[in-house]
């Protein structure tokens, strides 16, 4: 045996042979390694065991004696994978085939070895894994289940081994799972399939998987009775994520429900500027659907007074990399939109920005608030500075158009003989809408409520208003009541709703422009008073000292020559001096003001202002039966210092007419008249006559307290005509 093995030797330098006794275990202990047992037939079992034991991975090479045929089916059935045979005949005849055999042995053997080891890695791997690994075969039965079904389902590794595995899916999702099974073991090639689906847990709740499913043959090595395929699932436990999804999506649809009903305007662009997405707010503000915004830039929709700026403002968010904040007032669809717009720039994975993302709130409201806060501010010095009525309404108008944002504005004053109001100043836009002289008649007017009431009046919509009863263009308006000055009129062609601040805002400017309007009118009336005393101070100075001392003069006569004659003439100055105090007491009271008003004929009126005074041979004819509304004590104090006057300057056979023209009434004389260069001066006050000058200045207070105009003319007999026109 052993010249026989010495050949192998020399057949191939790559063997090396040792020989040892089996039974001699030192033999086998001087022996440092072995790649391959060569071992006869005749070498009983216990020592092919003890042989194994030292060298379990060691393949043997059996040398068998030739059996006849049929023999190596036999041997063959009873060796181990990595084991072969040589028939013993053939280590002499043929000893390269020998070695060839124990060559190939011991390559096999490597690799089964190889095999092994990443059998027991994988096999380490899936005992270890932390996700489910199921084998089930070709009709759905387990066949084996990983470790980790304990931590996962609860059940012990080998206790659903055998069942049907469907029968422990949710039946929502059996039919699923079943689809992708059946398909995947179907499948002539290996075939992958996903599912998710829930799973009995062995306490009776439900886990979601996620199974990822893949279709093999069937391993037969261990049992011969097994054919077909068999199906490989990996499942992960995905309840959390599933959880953790759900909460997400619902996170999404709250947030989109919020981007879709919010009155905030939400849009995105790219870094083209075009917009990728924008929400229902923005699509109502440009009057657009999405599908015509998107992939359109700030230009296709915006006017190019606000485009530039809108560029901008993106380009220096991009450039920044960083959120800001803009407050924009834009025109947008025509009308002012104001908004407070915060831009931030959206990253990649890389850090890259890809989009600006848009968040803009409506301030238009606030902004325009703080503006009338604003002009609210500066209204109050505005208003101290006026001195006159005209600049009162001016400053009034205008501080009201931009407080109250209404075009159409108004100070509308009371001509109460009429039961009208009258415009003292407007904006062009009151023009355009009402013409040049409008009135607002009492009865069917809201204004002259207002002003009855002191009631402040706010509507959005006229047209609607029940209380409205005549159509009109103007379709919100705001009336403020300004005591007995009037209403302060501010509206608009077009709707809008009056919040409470619009109604402050209202209420707190007319309470300025009525407190401004009181004020002009005292400081007026303080002015007329304080020229009336001075005037009273000159005639007391001048007019009624001189027959004073005239009447002093002819007393202290008298007494010292005893003629009682000089006693007429004293007499004659106490009249005169009289007649100085009638005239100022009579101006003082015109001073005071019209008050009250009543309706009279121009007949009886005239004819008892007639009665009341020395009239001699003088005679009155009126030629009209016009009826007038006015102060009427002071029309007769009028009626009676022009009579005197007449009589007066025309003798005491005078005559006088009254008669009415067009808009008023005439009072004429055939008297001497008045230079033309006279009447102007007398018309401005500059007569030195002292009589003259009190009568013909009362006339002037009874006419201008009237509202009426006086002019001097020529009568057709010479004499003066005096016309007072303006009458309503």
């Amino acid at each position: 045996m052993r010249k026989r093995l010495r050949s192998l030797e020399r057949e191939s330098r790559e063997v090396t042979i040792t020989v040892v006794d089996a039974t001699d275990v030192d033999d086998w202990d001087r022996t440092e390694s072995v790649d391959c047992v060569l071992c006869h037939e005749s070498v009983s079992s216990p020592e092919i065991d003890r042989i194994r034991s030292e060298w379990p991975a060691v393949p043997f090479v059996y040398v068998i004696a030739d059996r006849g045929e049929g023999f190596e089916e036999g041997v063959m059935s009873e060796l181990r994978p990595v084991d072969d045979w040589v028939g013993e005949d053939r280590l002499v005849a043929e000893p390269s085939f020998v070695v060839a055999r124990l060559r190939r042995t011991v390559e096999r053997a490597e690799v089964l070895s190889g095999v092994r080891e990443r059998a027991a890695h994988f096999s380490g791997l899936v005992e270890n894994a932390s996700d489910l690994v199921t084998v089930l075969d070709e009709n759905g039965v387990v066949q084996y289940l990983s470790p980790s079904i304990s931590d996962i389902l609860g059940y012990e590794q080998d206790e659903l081994v055998g069942e049907y595995a469907f029968d422990y899916i949710h039946p929502d999702d059996t039919d699923h799972a079943a689809e992708v099974f059946f398909e995947g073991v179907a499948s002539e090639g290996s075939r992958t399939g996903r599912a998710v689906f829930r799973f009995r847990h062995a306490n009776g709740s439900w886990i979601s998987l996620e199974g990822v499913g893949r279709s093999i043959p069937a391993d037969t090595t261990a049992d011969t009775e097994r054919d077909g395929r068999e199906f490989v699932v990996i499942s992960r436990d995905i309840t959390e994520m599933g959880k953790t999804i759900e909460e997400l999506r619902s996170t999404r649809d709250q947030l989109q429900v919020i981007l879709d009903n919010t009155t905030a305007v939400v849009y995105m662009k790219d870094l083209e500027q075009r917009y990728l997405y924008v929400n229902p707010a923005f699509e109502q503000l440009f009057d657009r659907s999405r599908e015509e915004i998107l992939g359109k830039r700030s230009e296709d929709l915006h006017p190019a007074v606000n485009v530039e700026q809108i560029n901008e403002m993106d380009r220096e968010v991009l450039e920044k990399g960083q959120s800001n904040k803009y407050v924009e007032d834009f025109r947008i669809q025509g009308k002012r939109r104001v908004f407070f717009n915060v831009r931030a720039p959206l990253f990649d994975a890389d850090g890259d920005p890809y989009a600006i993302y848009g968040i803009a709130t409506e301030i238009t409201e606030r902004k325009e608030r703080e503006e009338s806060m604003q002009a609210l501010a500066q209204a109050g010095p505005r208003l101290l500075e006026c001195e006159t009525m005209e600049s009162v309404g001016s400053v009034a108008v205008s501080v009201t158009k931009s407080v109250l944002n209404q075009p159409i504005t108004a100070i509308l004053v009371p001509d109460e003989r009429d039961d009208v109001l009258r415009p003292a100043v407007m904006t062009d836009e009151l023009i355009e809408q009402l013409g040049d002289s409008p009135r607002i008649n009492g009865s069917a007017s809201v204004a002259w409520r207002v002003f009855t009431t002191g009631e402040l009046y706010a509507s959005g919509n006229v047209d609607a208003d029940p209380e409205v009863e005549e159509p009109t263009a103007i379709a919100s308006e705001i009336i403020v009541p300004l005591g007995e000055h009037g209403v302060l009129l501010a509206a608009s062609t077009e709707p809008r709703e009056f919040d409470e601040h619009d109604l402050e805002f209202a209420t707190i400017l007319g309470s300025m422009i009525q407190g401004t309007i009181d004020r002009v009118d005292r400081e007026r009336q303080l002015q007329t008073k304080n020229q009336r005393l001075g005037e009273f101070s000159n005639v007391i100075a001048h007019d009624l000292r001189n027959p004073l001392a005239v009447a002093k003069g002819y007393t202290e006569l008298a007494q010292d020559t005893g003629d009682v004659a000089h006693l007429l003439d004293v007499e004659e100055g106490i009249e005169r001096a009289l007649s100085i105090m009638d005239g100022l007491l009579a101006l003082a009271r015109t001073g005071q003001g019209v008050s009250e008003f009543d309706s009279a004929t121009l007949e009886r009126l005239a004819s008892e202002a007639w009665s009341s005074i020395e009239t001699c041979d003088a005679t009155l004819q009126v030629e009209t039966d016009r009826t007038v509304t006015a102060d009427l004590r002071w029309l007769r104090q009028l009626f009676e210092n022009m009579f005197r006057n007449a009589i007066e300057h025309g003798g005491t056979d005078c005559s006088v007419r009254v008669g009415s023209i067009d808009g008023g009434f005439y009072i004429a004389d055939d008297g001497p008249g008045i230079d033309p260069e006279h009447r102007d001066r007398l018309l401005e006050g500059g007569t030195t006559d002292g009589d003259v000058r009190f009568g013909f200045k009362i006339i002037q207070d009874v006419v201008g307290a009237h509202g009426w105009e006086l002019s001097i003319g020529e009568s057709e007999d010479g004499g003066a005509r005096f016309e007072i026109v303006g009458l309503r």
